[in-house]
C-alpha cells in the first residue's frame, strides 16, 4: 500500500507540486485510508520538494525508491 501511494504521488507531484499539494494530500488520504496522515504528509511533502527542486530534482524512480526506503 505505501509504495502505491507513493507511486500516485511521483505522478501527481509534477502538476500539483507548486499550488494544490492540499488536493493530493485530500487525494491520497481517500485512496489510501489505511496509511496514516503523517506517512502521507511525508509522501507529499517531499514529493512536492522533489517536483520544485529544478536541476537538483531526484529522477522519480530514484526518488520513490529511496522514499520508499526511508519509511519502511
Amino acid at each position: 500500500m505505501l509504495s502505491l501511494a507513493i507511486l500516485a504521488a511521483t505522478r501527481m507531484a509534477p502538476r500539483f507540486a507548486n499550488e494544490d499539494g492540499e488536493l493530493m494530500f485530500d487525494f491520497l488520504v481517500g485512496e489510501f485510508p489505511a496509511l496514516t496522515e503523517d506517512q502521507l504528509d511525508l509522501i507529499v511533502t517531499r514529493a512536492c520538494l522533489n517536483a520544485k527542486a529544478g536541476f537538483k530534482a531526484v529522477g522519480w524512480d530514484a526518488f520513490a525508491a529511496d522514499l520508499l526506503a526511508d519509511m519502511s
